[in-house]
Order: structure tokens, then sequence, then C-alpha cells
């Protein structure tokens, strides 16, 4: 894994302007070192206005061949490249029989590189299987497009100016570099505190934008305009398998199948890998899959909290043994979280209020005291419907109960993922959450079955909004690259058309991955229900007071911070009858204040 950022101009700008932006793509990389510190690199081009930036986190082909900034061999093409190309071999091959392309090394951001050149941009995504975000410049067109990978695994941060555009991996890190004063956005402000993320397009900085999952932009000198287009879209198949106990079977074997070739696929590395191995069922399955199937020795890593009465530790130390992995557990005692995640929110690029941050950031330091890479399991819950807010929603959000599509989502949201609510937004002139809700909302038009459209609202939303980013961001804060075999595009399109009827088994969510866990000799995961990966409650509890000063210094810091208050005067005082909702707005509003503060320091002291 690793970090890019870069520019490209304008026609006819001064050299003035080309060495303050190389400065600070320079310096964009630097703050990005821990995205990347085997090595780094610039490419500039004074005629073509254009700069690009790398940081290398090296994976595949460390020797030099796999250095970035890269370019194709007739110089006119350069890349800056973040991510795993998995079917590169693939994809090489095709490029070799069909275009007679001779590659200089094994890494995949030569089969990316010459996958955009020959396929074009539109079918080289279209056959990608991967994660990335990725800037390739085309210098004989002076054109760039930046691109992102399917769910939104890796991110993309950009702004346009008239000086050119700007872009970089990293939210905080592309803001050092903005044409203008920081002020905060609104809508993006507003929408955090309904989701505990920002969704794309917004951020919370006004000016400063985030390439969607599934789509890329296209910048020139002769087409200066900023468009995000689409090339992929998570959706309801047009042919929904069959709902009979036959099909259940062919469905359970065919996932199985489908999983341990997306595996395979992602277990290249020329550096030591491993997997996460919690108590569910998800991350489970990767482990013993490839154990199973594979013959591979594996070795698995745990987190645990002292005093927890429902640690996962004791759940995966079980698994372990069954499955015969070198398994690794470190115990935290929970008075180190909160020291733990103040040095986190500090370092968070982008606030993200999902409370298992901090532990997903213990896992991934633990797992990089041995490794470089690791897989877990993350987004089988959205692609099999493993969250226990999904049952009852038929009921709950019943056709015709709500005036429209959009009020039906509200609806869903206060009560399945609840963090400040929407009355919140009356502490604002205007409500600016309306576009983006209309918008995730299609869905859910009338006539629709909720507890099956749900998953696609939450794929395209708390999938990429909350998980992801929290995954990248914590792995990358330890300079660990995480994969999951749930995002092959193949596996994506064949979990679009699974029936209602084999997402739930009466109280039972995920049947069809609890089944193949029990096909495996998993009986003790598969009976297991469904537990977040978050802080412990009694730790939560037992800290409660704690939490609720800190969220109070949070509130006091939003009102001193100068960078708030120039966008929305008293932000603290007026969120304050809200803060204390609930669990997720407390743990939110502390997530805001200590990261404006940690913004205020970098922008303004």
């Amino acid at each position: 894994m690793c970090g890019i950022a870069g520019w490209v101009g304008q026609d006819s700008l001064n050299q003035g302007i080309f060495d303050k932006k190389l400065q600070a793509v320079k310096r964009m990389i630097q703050l990005q070192n821990h995205r990347g510190p085997d090595a780094n690199g610039v490419f500039e081009d004074r005629k073509c206005n254009v700069i690009f930036g790398h940081n290398r986190l090296s994976i595949l082909e460390l020797s030099d061949a796999g250095a970035q900034p890269m370019f194709d061999q007739s110089k006119n093409w350069v890349i800056s490249y973040n991510g795993e190309l998995y079917n590169y071999k693939k994809i090489k091959q095709e490029l070799i029989e069909r275009f007679s392309v001779k590659f200089r090394g094994n890494s995949d951001t030569e089969a990316v590189l010459y996958g955009v050149i020959h396929f074009g941009i539109d079918e080289f995504l279209r056959k990608a299987d991967g994660m990335f975000a990725f800037a390739i410049y085309n210098r004989s067109r002076r054109e760039v497009f930046l691109a992102r990978d399917r769910v939104g695994e890796k991110p993309l941060y950009f702004f346009k100016s008239k000086e050119g555009l700007s872009f970089a991996s990293e939210l905080k890190v592309l803001g050092e570099s903005f044409d203008g004063n920081l002020g905060i956005d609104i809508t993006g402000l507003q929408l955090y505190l309904i989701l505990r993320y920002v969704p794309p397009p917004y951020t919370i900085l006004s000016g400063i934008s985030k390439l969607a999952p599934g789509h890329y932009l296209r910048f020139s000198d002769k087409n200066p305009k900023i468009e995000q287009i689409p090339y992929f879209s998570w959706d309801p198949h047009a042919s929904e398998i069959p709902a009979n106990q036959e099909n259940y079977k062919v469905v359970v074997k065919t996932t199985a199948n489908m999983l341990i070739k997306s595996l395979e696929s992602r277990l290249m590395a020329d550096v030591p890998l491993g997997f996460f191995l919690s108590g569910g069922v998800d991350s489970t399955l990767c482990a013993a899959l490839i154990r199973k199937f594979m013959g591979r020795e594996v070795n698995t890593y745990t987190i645990g909290f002292k005093g927890d009465s429902q640690s996962e530790h004791l759940i995966s130390e079980k698994t372990s043994q069954i499955i015969g992995s070198k398994h690794s557990v470190k115990i935290f005692d929970p008075s180190e979280l909160l020291k733990i995640s103040e040095n986190f929110i500090e370092k968070l690029d982008e606030p993200n209020g999902d409370r298992s941050c901090i532990p997903t950031f213990l896992l991934c330091s633990h797992a990089r005291t041995e490794v470089k890479v690791a897989l877990g399991g993350d987004g089988g819950d959205e692609l099999f419907s493993g969250y226990s807010r999904y049952p009852g929603l038929n009921k709950y959000l019943e056709n015709g109960k709500f005036f429209n599509a959009t009020e039906s989502l509200k609806a869903y949201l206060s009560f399945g993922l609840p963090v400040f609510g929407f009355p919140v937004c009356n502490i604002f002139e205007k409500d600016m959450t309306a576009n983006y809700l209309s918008s995730l909302a299609t869905h859910l038009y009338s006539p629709v079955d909720m507890e099956q459209a749900i998953r696609f609202i939450d794929f395209k939303s708390y999938l990429p909004g909350a998980v992801l980013s929290k995954v990248d961001r914590s792995s990358m804060q330890s300079s660990l690259e995480v994969r999951t075999p749930f995002f092959s595009p193949d596996l994506l399109d064949f979990c679009s058309r699974l029936p209602h009827q084999f997402l739930f088994r009466g109280k039972e969510m995920k049947p069809v991955l609890r089944d193949i866990c029990r096909t495996i000799g998993l009986e003790h995961v598969a009976n297991l229900p469904k537990k977040g990966f978050g802080m412990p409650g009694e730790f939560l509890n037992q800290n409660k007071d704690e939490l609720v000063a800190r969220a109070g210094k949070s509130l006091q810091k939003l009102d001193s911070n100068p960078l708030v208050n120039q966008s929305i005067p008293s932000l603290g005082r007026k969120l304050s009858p809200y803060a204390g909702a609930n669990m997720n707005s407390l743990w939110a509003t502390i997530v805001l204040g200590e990261w404006f503060e940690s913004l205020k320091a970098a922008y303004v002291d």
C-alpha cells in the first residue's frame, strides 16, 4: 500500500507557481510517509505543468523495477498508484498477447499503467479486480485521470483552483497545499453529525472533494471541468436466484468456491502475510479456508481486553487450535484506550466517529510487528446481511408507512445507526443533507423488500464511509496493508442476485457464510450471534464519566477553534444538547472536537 500526491496545472502558468506546487507535493509526500515508508519519488515536468509524488510500501516487486512514479517505455505516460491489482498477472498476459507489451518487472503497477494505455480507462477499470486509487497522466494529450476502486478501500482527495488540479491520499495533507483559506464544509459537517463520517463527494473541509468509489475523473487543458464519472455500482440484479432449498445448497457451495478463488488471488506478496482472526464469521472463514483448502501455514492475530468478559480473543484461540494456525494474541488494559485514542485522533486525516477505529488500530499495530500484509473479512455483513439491525425492517419500514423513500431512509438511520439525530440540523440556518439522502434512498422506493434493499444502502454509504475508511487509516498509521476477499467482481455480482430467503434463517444472520463454517468444523463460530468489533462495553460503562468530561472538553475546543468559528460560531454550545444522546454521539463529539484541534495545531498554531 502506498500514498500518492500531485498537481496538474493549467497552461501559461509562471515558474513561481510551479515551484510553489513542487514544494507542496514534496511536503505532502513527507506528511504521508507512514503510508509508504520504504521509498518515495517525485516526477516533475515544467513543460506540461505536472508533478506526481509517491510514497512506497513495498509489497510486490521489491526492486527498483517497482519504483514510482512510473513511466511507460515511450515516456509519454506516467502513473502514481496506491493499491493492489489482484488479477495483474492475467491482465499482463492479455497485454503481452494482444499488444506485445514488454514489461520491465513484476509489479502490478505496470499492469495498471499499460492496461489504461491499451484498453482505455473504462475497459481497464471494468477488468480490474483490486483495491486502488491512482493518477495517470498522458503528456502528449496533457490529460490526467484519477480513479478509485469499486468499493472504496483506498482514498483519494482533490481540489481544483485557477492554478490547476491537486490531489492526495489524505485530506489533512492536501489541506496544507489548498489554494485559499481553509474553511468548514457545512454539508460535510452536517452529514458527519448524522452518519459519524463524511460520505463522498463531500469532505469536512470546503473546497476539497473526495473521489467516490467506483468513479474516475478526467482533467485536461481542453476539458478543465471536473466531473466524477461512474464505472461501477452495486445494485440489485435483474435476475434474482429463485429461492428454493436446492438452489440454496448451490449458493453455499458456489460462495465457498468464490471465496477460495478470491483468497488465492489476494495472497500475492513478496513480504510476510497474516490474517486477522476475530470471534466472527467473516475473518474466521478467510483464515480457515486458506488453511484447509490450500494447506498453507497461517499466521493469525487477535487482540483482547483485560477484564472484558466478552473479549473475542477466547473464541479466536479456540478457532486457531482447530485450524492449526500460528496464533498471536495481545491483551490490552482498557485504561490504555484513552491515551491511545487521543494519539490516533490527532493523526486521523478525516474525522471518523466509528468506535471500532481504536480496536482496529490496535489490531493493525499488533499484526505489523510480524507481517506487512494482513487479510480481514470486511464486506461480509453488507453482501450477506450480517447486521442485527436488518431483521424486522420490513415491518418497521413497511411500504407506505413513510411519505417517501428519503423519510424511510431517515427512519432507518435514526434507529439502526443513531448518532446525533436529524434534529441536530436545526442548529444550522439550513439543512444541507437533502441531496445526499435523496440520492442514497433510491433503493427504497415502494414497493420494495426493505430487509433486502438496505444492504445496498449500507454498501454505498456505511461500508466505504465508516468501515473501509477506518481500516485504511488504522492500517496505514501502522504501515500495514489490509485486504479482504469479499470484493472480487464475481462475488459482488453473485451476491447482488441473492434472494431475501437466503439472507435470513429465522433469527440467524448470514446463513450462507455460517453454513460454510459448519462444513469445515467451525460450529462454535457459526452458532455465535453477531458481535461488532468495537471498544469493550464494560470499558465504556466503567469510564462513562471520563468520556462525558472528554466530550465536554471537545465541545469547548470547538467553540475556541478559529477554523470552526469562522464558519459556524458557537458550534460546541449549539451541539451540546445533542452530544450525549447515545454512546455514538458521545464518541463522535470527542472525535470531532479533538480532530479540529489537531487541524488548528497544523494550520493555525
